[in-house]
């Protein structure tokens, strides 16, 4: 089995398929057949991603790996670039599942104090 290099498949295959890799088979092992058109969740990819998955690794069993890390640092840069284009930090937690503290922990920043005081 090979373990998936995320820069050559980037290479190989573009990142928008890797994407679509990644999310279609992330932390799966896959079979590559020798011969295109591929099958299954591998028939989703442009055909020249395909002839380059079966140049590469045909015949072979592929692990993609899921990248979560990366996939977390690419959705906290477009929340910092939303707010730092003026998107409110409650508008992005509500976008992307977040609560309001775990966005501003993302932008690096405290919660504005709250200027009406408490009432309790």
């Amino acid at each position: 089995m090979a373990l998936a290099d995320t820069r050559l498949l980037e290479r190989l295959i573009g990142r928008e398929a890797l994407e679509t890799l990644i999310q279609t088979c992330g932390g799966l092992s896959i079979p590559i057949p020798k011969h295109t058109p591929l099958s299954g969740p591998l028939c989703d990819l442009p055909l020249p991603a395909q002839e380059a998955l079966v140049r590469f690794y045909g015949g072979t069993e592929l692990y993609v790996p899921k990248c979560d890390g990366a996939r977390r640092e690419a959705i906290h840069a477009r929340i910092r670039a939303e707010y730092d284009a003026g998107a409110r930090v409650q508008d992005l937690a509500r976008r992307y599942g977040y609560t309001e503290r775990h966005i501003y922990n993302i932008l690096g920043r405290l919660p504005e104090p709250d200027l009406n005081g408490t009432l309790f």
